[in-house]
This record gives structure tokens, sequence and C-alpha cells, in this order.
């Protein structure tokens, strides 16, 4: 029996850690900032819902094929600044970030980590005329 409970402890100490090791909110806007910078789509795909990065791909495809695109350059979708303040409830966040005015960022855990939504951001509804 002895033998049978330690492998179980052990697994679920590991677990604890690795759960307990994965970036925050904060960590993963940053992270995202950082991989916009390097404008690369696959790579900042990956901070984003699953649903978002399928829009930004395509939104990225369809910009190439057309002479007027809907948003000129996918990696200036995201605010620039700095994380004022997080609110988490339960797999939902919403950062507030400062730059020249305050705008909310919501972010949804998604396999274990936290992702953009990016239907949320005043940026996309930009060219629409709405969140001015």
């Amino acid at each position: 029996m002895n033998s049978l409970v330690r492998p179980v402890v052990l697994f679920a100490v590991i677990s604890l850690l690795l759960v307990g090791c994965s970036a925050g909110p904060t960590e993963r806007y940053v992270q995202a900032q950082a991989a916009a910078a390097d404008k690369n789509l696959d790579n900042f795909s990956k901070f984003f819902t699953r649903n978002s990065a399928i829009f930004l791909r395509n939104m990225d495809k369809a910009g190439t094929r057309s002479r007027i695109p809907y948003i000129k350059d996918a990696f200036s979708i995201l605010p620039e600044g700095d994380v004022e303040d997080v609110l988490v409830d339960g797999k939902s966040a919403v950062l507030k970030v400062k730059g020249r005015s305050v705008v909310e960022v919501r972010m949804f855990m998604e396999n274990d980590e936290w992702s953009i939504d990016v239907f949320s951001l005043p940026s996309l509804l930009k060219p629409l005329g709405g969140a001015k």
C-alpha cells in the first residue's frame, strides 16, 4: 500500500507546483506586448484565446488580399501602457492598462494559460466607429 501512496502524493505535489508556476494575467499581457514587438503572428497569437487567434490570423490574411485592410497592423491591436490593476474572478480577468487613457483588457483561462480576448479590445471596434 505504501508503494502506491508515494507516487500518487508525488504526482499531486508536482501538479500543484506546475499550476502555481503558470504566468498570471499581468505577466501574460506583458509577454504578449513583447511578442507584438517581434512582429511574429504565430508567436503573438499564442497569447489570445483560441477564437481570437483564429480571428487575428484571418484578419491578417484578409488584409494582405485587400487594398483597404480592416486592421492595418494586427500587432498594434493591444493597448500600449502598463497594467495598472487586475481583477481576477475565477477563470476570467480584467486588466486595466494605462497609457494615454485607461483601457480594459479581458482575459480568460484557456488550456491552463491566461489568454486575451480580442473581441473585447476597443481597437478592434474603432474602424466601425465604436470605442472612441
